[in-house]
């Protein structure tokens, strides 16, 4: 089953997307007004044995002023009352006890609940890939992290005559379209380390490659995926291509993610108006 399918199968719903975010809210909120009872509770203990204390101090102190020795009765009754001072820290102790283990549970909780809200921010749920919010979010990180490598690599590419789909045969039509087409790229990117498949938004998607692999095997990889959909006839037997844009940080001399995605943008328009189904990585 894939991860974005429920137990049926079905795509997830708007309802069970957010679930896991609704779930751990409510989960810790509840967690945090029980630690704040235990919070009050303990004060109201470190105060109680705090008085207790000073009680017992003051007693003694009273008891021994002016004596040379004082009276096994007494010493008994001191006795009794540290006792019970410490039965009170040993609750005390227990209770903190329990404390540390609301904390180790709710990080649990955030730790199996931490992909889950990844996931519900930086996915797609149509197509499967990250969304434009993820390239928001990472894009400037990924390309400094390339810059230790071989640069960012940038593929900027849409589907060629994309109205036509859902024009013709509507947009479930449509959307299959752009499941086919991440499909196949998902298949060909998906074991690779730092390749990332983004949809920016309708049938506009980035490639991003954060120096994993060098820039003429990144073009290589794209040729062999625009083949591949080219190939494909899944959609009522037609062949479904796409026009690609790439750049690449060290060889366009960029400065910045910006920079990258201006040229591979424009080689981009490139292509859809020499013909299409075509790769441009120069000019």
């Amino acid at each position: 089953m894939k991860s974005n399918e429920n137990e049926s199968g079905d795509r997830l719903t708007p309802q069970e997307k957010v679930y896991p975010l609704n779930f751990l809210c409510r989960y810790v909120m509840a967690r945090r007004s029980e630690l704040e009872d235990f919070e009050t509770q303990e004060l109201k203990e470190t105060i109680h044995v705090t008085e207790m204390l000073q009680g017992i101090l003051h007693q003694m102190v009273e008891q021994c002023a002016g004596k040379d020795s004082v009276s096994v009765e007494d010493v008994l009754d001191a006795r009794i009352s540290l006792e019970k001072i410490l039965a009170t820290l040993q609750e005390h102790r227990q209770h903190l006890t329990r404390k540390g283990l609301i904390f180790e549970d709710m990080n649990n909780m955030l730790q199996q609940a931490e992909p889950l809200i990844h996931r519900l921010l930086f996915f797609d749920n149509l197509v499967n890939a990250y969304n434009r919010y993820f390239y928001v979010s990472y894009s400037s990180e990924l390309f400094h992290r390339a810059g230790e490598r071989g640069g960012l690599s940038m593929a900027f590419f849409d589907i060629d005559n994309f109205k036509q789909y859902n024009t013709d045969f509507g947009h479930e039509t449509g959307d299959k379209v752009l499941q086919t087409v991440c499909d196949i790229i998902q298949r060909r990117i998906h074991t690779t380390e730092g390749l990332y498949l983004i949809r920016m938004g309708g049938d506009e998607f980035v490639i991003l490659d954060d120096g994993v692999v060098d820039y003429d095997a990144f073009l290589r990889l794209l040729t062999e995926i625009r083949q591949a959909i080219a190939s494909d006839r899944s959609i009522y037997g037609r062949s479904v291509t796409i026009s690609i844009g790439a750049s690449n940080a060290i060889a366009d001399d960029a400065e910045s993610t910006w920079d990258v995605y201006q040229h591979a943008d424009a080689r981009l328009y490139v292509a859809k108006n020499h013909g299409k189904n075509q790769i441009v990585s120069v000019g």
